[in-house]
C-alpha cells in the first residue's frame, strides 16, 4: 500500500513519453520523471527519489486538441521526411 501521494505539478507529453514534474506528499520535495506513454491515464506506483517513500501519481491524459495536434505534426513528419527520400534518389 502506498504511503504517499505524488502530486502532477506539470507534465509535457512527447511521441515516447510523458515527461512529468511531481510533488511528493511526504517530503514535498518536487522533481521529475519520465513515464511510457502507454501509461497515460493510470494511477503508477514508485518510489520517490529524494525521500524514498512508496507513493503513487495519476498520469494524465492527452485532451482531444493535444490528441489531434500530434496527429497533424505526426503527418507533417511523415509528408517531409517522403519529400527527403525522393530527393535523395536523384
Amino acid at each position: 500500500m502506498s504511503n504517499a501521494i505524488f502530486r502532477v505539478q506539470s507534465h509535457k507529453f512527447t511521441q515516447d513519453n510523458i515527461e512529468s514534474t511531481l510533488i511528493c506528499s511526504n517530503c514535498d520535495d518536487v522533481f521529475s520523471k519520465e513515464f511510457l506513454l502507454d501509461l497515460e491515464g493510470q494511477t503508477i506506483e514508485f518510489k520517490c527519489p529524494v525521500c524514498n517513500v512508496l507513493g503513487e501519481a495519476d498520469l494524465p491524459y492527452k485532451t482531444a486538441e493535444e490528441r489531434e495536434e500530434f496527429d497533424d505534426d505526426l503527418d507533417e513528419v511523415e509528408e517531409e521526411e517522403g519529400i527527403e527520400e525522393f530527393d535523395d534518389d536523384y
